[in-house]
């Protein structure tokens, strides 16, 4: 299977703190990526470095047949790289049709074309009119995002996203905070992006992990402990005893 992103020997200093060290990452298209490991394990910084919010101190990240490494977040993007974070990050005052129409028109190629009416431009209109039937959020589409549950919220933060139309989605905590039956349906959702994208998802809910990986990556102190199939990593004895636990992989 193509490889949609590679990393070779990332790595972020901060001064004398290595936050991610010689990172070596080979995302399949098509596939959940996760990423796990306790507080403070790097995975933030590492889709921080993928997304282009932060440049590498060393290394090498390849998206397709391009270097991405140090290229600024509105360039990646536009190739193709879309990024939610921990706390949702939407406009709360503006409907769910109003933040994914904001998506679409940051696709737009001519930044000008941005001060255009988007209710003229159908292109807008259509993917964000597909973003929140993707997400689920067409029935709550002229409903104000303020008022929205924090599990449609995490939904609208996705629907933002692909009104982008990206190829490969960086999804840092997804189902931080949700109740069970939220985070069923986000599990759900992401099941069925699956279908036409590439997810790279940090998450600390096991049960959902498990759930989705095809391939599970852990990270501690920064580095790359094991990175194999669900399986492989419930084996793994290295895993448990500086991560999950006998326990939590049962």
């Amino acid at each position: 299977m193509p490889k949609a992103l590679e990393t070779e020997a990332l790595s972020k200093r901060f001064g004398g703190l290595v936050a991610v060290d010689n990172v070596s990452l080979a995302v399949r298209q098509g596939d959940v990526h996760c990423v796990i490991g306790p507080n403070g394990a790097g995975k933030t910084t590492l889709l921080n470095l993928l997304s282009g919010a932060l440049p590498p101190s060393a290394g090498r990240i390849r998206f397709g047949d391009q270097d991405i490494a140090g290229l600024p977040p509105h360039r990646i993007a536009q190739l193709g790289i879309g990024r939610s974070f921990q706390r949702t990050n939407i406009f709360p005052e503006f409907s769910a049709y109003e933040n994914c129409r904001l998506g679409a028109q940051a696709r737009m190629a001519s930044s000008m074309r941005f001060f255009r009416p988007a209710e003229r431009d159908d292109g807008v209109r259509e993917r964000a009119e597909r973003a929140l039937a993707l997400t689920g959020l067409t029935p709550r589409r002229d409903t104000r995002a303020s008022v929205l549950s924090h599990g449609e919220q995490r939904q609208l933060e996705i629907g933002v996203m692909l009104a982008t139309e990206p190829s490969l989605l960086l999804l840092d905590e997804p189902m931080a905070g949700m109740s069970a039956d939220e985070t069923a349906r986000m599990v759900d959702l992401l099941r069925r992006l699956k279908e036409g994208h590439t997810l790279i998802l940090i998450e600390h809910d096991m049960d959902a992990v498990f759930a989705l990986a095809d391939i599970i990556t852990v990270m501690v102190n920064g580095a790359v402990l094991a990175s194999g199939t669900p399986q492989e990593i419930r084996a793994s004895q290295a895993v448990q005893d500086a991560y999950l636990g006998g326990d939590d992989l049962a």
